[in-house]
């Protein structure tokens, strides 16, 4: 399990498979980007986290199926899977936080009423009800979440027969952050999650859903 912090993680899979030139086939990537792990940020700090994601796949065309089928269900199918494994270790990411000195007053936005902020409390204080870790009574005007998420996470095709298909799609994660094992402990849940879904856009091409397995990597 890598930390990738609070990085956008359908920003970086499922829409950059679709921005990249030639997905129609392929998708080959390899990009680095920058986010939080840390539980509070002040609105002075700049990134911490730096994630590389690689995506790896290519498909083609089954008989009977349409030109992006194989594509599609992919995509659906890895996605699915990787929303239910990194909701299981989600945390709060706040930023752009103010009160860490005495020196340091809240700016507006802290004291306006029903002004929301990180927290919708009063004057936006994350100290008691929202988790943001400080001595100091600190006021934050954004939340977002933190996620783990597996090194490698790959999908596969297989035909109706069971035969494994050459078409498939691969993205690996890697962050500064110490990773964890034990990964495939949450398999059990994620796969309770996912039966019934059937990915793609044609349910009768697609009828044996998804079936999740996990091997742990040394």
């Amino acid at each position: 399990m890598v930390d990738v912090g609070n990085v956008d993680l359908f920003a970086n899979t499922w829409q950059a498979i679709y921005a990249a030139a030639g997905n129609q086939q392929s998708v080959l990537s390899d990009t680095t980007v920058s986010g939080y792990n840390n539980q509070c940020n002040s609105w002075a700090d700049g990134y911490n986290l730096n994630v590389k994601v690689t995506i790896n796949g290519q498909w083609g065309t089954l008989p009977g199926a349409g030109p992006h089928d194989s594509r599609e269900a992919l995509v659906q199918a890895l996605w699915a899977t990787l929303q239910q494994v990194s909701y299981q270790d989600q945390y709060n990411v706040f930023s752009m936080c103010y009160g860490f000195t005495w020196q340091e007053g809240a700016p507006d936005w802290a004291y306006a009423s029903g002004a929301g902020g990180a927290c919708g409390c009063a004057k936006n204080s994350v100290q008691q009800n929202c988790g943001c870790s400080s001595a100091a009574e600190v006021s934050c005007r954004d939340r977002t979440f933190g996620h783990k998420v597996p090194s490698l996470i790959k999908a596969n095709l297989y035909d109706a027969n069971g035969e494994l298909q050459a078409d498939s799609l691969e993205i690996t994660f890697a962050s500064q952050a110490a990773g964890s094992s034990g990964g495939c402990s949450k398999i059990a849940k994620v796969a309770a999650a996912l039966i019934g879904l059937i990915p793609g856009t044609d349910a009768a091409l697609f009828s044996t859903g998804i079936n999740v397995s996990c091997l742990e990597l040394a």
